[in-house]
């Protein structure tokens, strides 16, 4: 399996491996039409005193108990793993060492659904948070930087997975930016630990 280690010119090594063929065509084409079925919802978030909107559509499949809060406003409640999420998330352990129980689920219906910078450093998670993030569909745009620094643009391809390792979420930002060309949908799968809950 191709792994790519993120190179940037003011730091050494960014702390993210990337597997662009992590999954096979086959595989990545059966879990997307798996995914397209999964119970998405549009939430709404808070932000600056105003009530809008979340930019995507979003789901989360995990261990009961294991209750996610961002932004202090979106709630997410995790519905029971479906087989194929629980056995990627238990492919991605195999790979990785790291272990995860829960996934929450991203859909980018077009360019203009987007994710701003931001880091993902929600106390459930615990500290230092390892993520796992597989990407299915539409090929877009994905920007990491240090916190005030260069960004860094690449793009994250059908069947790809990007390990973000701890201490990532401390150290730098990430974003999907919007964009006027033309794309499909994209989902996006995001494994993740959590601190609470019940097996």
């Amino acid at each position: 399996m191709q792994q790519l280690t993120l190179f940037s010119e003011s730091i050494p090594v960014l702390p993210v491996t990337y597997y662009p063929d992590f999954l096979s065509l086959e595989q990545a084409n059966e879990l997307y039409q798996h995914c397209l079925q999964l119970e998405w919802q549009q939430n709404q978030i808070r932000i600056a005193g105003k009530t809008m909107s979340v930019p995507r559509l979003e789901c989360i499949y995990g261990d009961k108990g294991c209750d996610y809060l961002y932004s202090n406003s979106v709630f997410l409640k995790p519905l029971t793993w479906t087989d194929s999420l629980a056995k990627l998330r238990d492919r991605i352990t195999v790979l990785t060492g790291y272990k995860f129980r829960i996934v929450i689920g991203n859909q980018y219906r077009s360019g203009q659904d987007s994710i701003g910078w931001h880091s993902d450093n929600e106390q459930s998670m615990g500290i230092n948070p390892a993520i796992a993030s597989v990407s299915l569909g539409s090929c877009r745009k994905f920007q990491i930087k240090p916190r005030n620094g260069k960004a860094n643009d690449f793009w994250l391809e059908h069947g790809s997975l990007l390990v973000m390792h701890p201490g990532c979420q401390s150290t730098h930002l990430h974003q999907v930016p919007k964009t006027n060309k033309v794309v499909s949908t994209r989902i996006n799968l995001t494994f993740r630990p959590h601190t609470g809950g019940g097996k």
